[in-house]
């Protein structure tokens, strides 16, 4: 039985009787976001961009930072669209919702480490805006939560009067300071996993393998019949009870090899093809994650606790995750995007008239976002378009 999908499909019912039964507080912004305004938190970002100094230069280093990854995506979405065209990978982007396996995606999100991890991210996201905002002197009309379809969201509402008349180097702090805190979130907490829990956690384990957490469609692995949940501990007949051991026996793995991988039930055969973003290394489709199982000694003296802790560890991990990939997609430029106003303000310094400037940016923009969409359902548009 699919709980992660039954907890999905009641919680999200359980949200929409609650939005519909409250349904006069909620209104629409920009006609697709179901958004509920207050002023929580206002004070406290005032408060917190006081200490000016820290702001102004971490929201300045954000600025080429979100120019960086955004032209990073732009080359890897081109080179995916080539692959697709040419027929030698699949999509280079996924839809995922928290608890829901969707058809064709490589990609799962355990259903509370996801909602958990979206509302962190989209706190710290818009409470960095409204920080940077503050500090350049921009009122901060509201706050609040709201929906964007399934997908919860949070908002902090600037006085758009005031941001048109602030010097551009201060509208670049401010449309560049979500996505880089959400960045800057990753990298602190991979920082305390990597150098304060893993340690702490690593004696009281022991590793069972790896743990396959999705499988791409009509990919090696789905081929062989390998499915979600399934442990491998063995590549070839040599054991890989950890992560690193499998990563070090598939590096001698070539495009085109076939390769026995050993779980606790079966052995599955996979004819390796190469990977979509570098030809020279093998692919077989799946996502992974190690796999434990608590010590003995750890379970009789942490007891409930430990359990506990490893389920804190993956949120944290998942947090951090997904704060990279959201925010990374954030740095995007995309009208809807905080990289639209970036490359927005960043093209202003250069082009100065409104009409040349607005006609260069709806191409570019047109361009990124089919770009985007295309690595979205590409392959579904030429296996369509082959049927026929």
């Amino acid at each position: 039985m699919n709980w992660e999908l039954i907890i999905a499909i009641i919680f999200y019912s359980i949200l929409g009787i609650l939005i519909f039964k409250n349904r006069s507080k909620f209104e629409w912004m920009e006609k697709i976001l179901l958004v509920h305004r207050t002023q929580w938190g206002v004070k406290l970002m005032h408060k917190i961009a006081q200490i000016e100094p820290l702001w102004k230069i971490w929201s300045t280093f954000g600025i080429p930072v979100s120019v960086y990854f955004a032209l990073k995506v732009i080359v890897l979405l081109a080179e995916n669209a080539l692959t697709i065209v040419a027929g030698t990978s699949g999509a280079g982007v996924a839809l995922a919702i928290p608890g829901v396996r969707i058809p064709g995606s490589p990609i799962f999100i355990p259903f509370w480490y996801g909602i958990i991890s979206i509302a962190v991210l989209a706190v710290v996201h818009e409470c960095a805006h409204g920080i940077i905002a503050a500090m350049e002197g921009v009122r901060i009309k509201s706050t609040g939560f709201g929906f964007l379809a399934i997908i919860p969201l949070a908002f902090v509402e600037l006085d758009e009067d005031q941001m048109k008349d602030i010097p551009p180097l201060s509208r670049l702090r401010i449309s560049a300071a979500g996505a880089f805190a959400n960045v800057s979130l990753y990298f602190v907490l991979m920082l305390f996993l990597g150098n304060v829990a893993l340690p702490f956690l690593s004696p009281m384990l022991e590793f069972q393998g790896v743990e396959i957490t999705s499988v791409a469609s009509g990919k090696p692995a789905d081929l062989a019949g390998i499915t979600p949940e399934t442990v491998i501990n063995s590549v070839n007949g040599v054991q890989t009870a950890q992560l690193s051991e499998f990563v070090s026996q598939m590096g001698s793995v070539k495009p085109g090899d076939t390769v026995i991988f050993g779980a606790a039930d079966k052995n599955y055969t996979v004819n390796m093809i190469a990977d979509p973003a570098n030809q020279s290394k093998s692919y077989m489709g799946v996502y992974l994650e190690q796999s434990t199982e608590p010590t003995a000694d750890a379970k009789a003296k942490f007891g409930f606790l430990l359990p506990v802790m490893i389920w804190f560890y993956g949120l944290f991990l998942w947090v951090a995750n997904l704060n990279l990939m959201i925010g990374i997609l954030n740095f995007l430029p995309i009208w809807i995007l905080d990289g639209g106003r970036v490359f927005y303000d960043l093209l202003g310094y250069v082009i100065k008239k409104k009409e040349v400037l607005a006609f260069v940016l709806n191409l570019f923009f047109a361009f990124v976002t089919a770009l985007l969409l295309f690595n979205l359902v590409g392959p579904f548009l030429l296996n369509f378009m082959a049927f026929f």
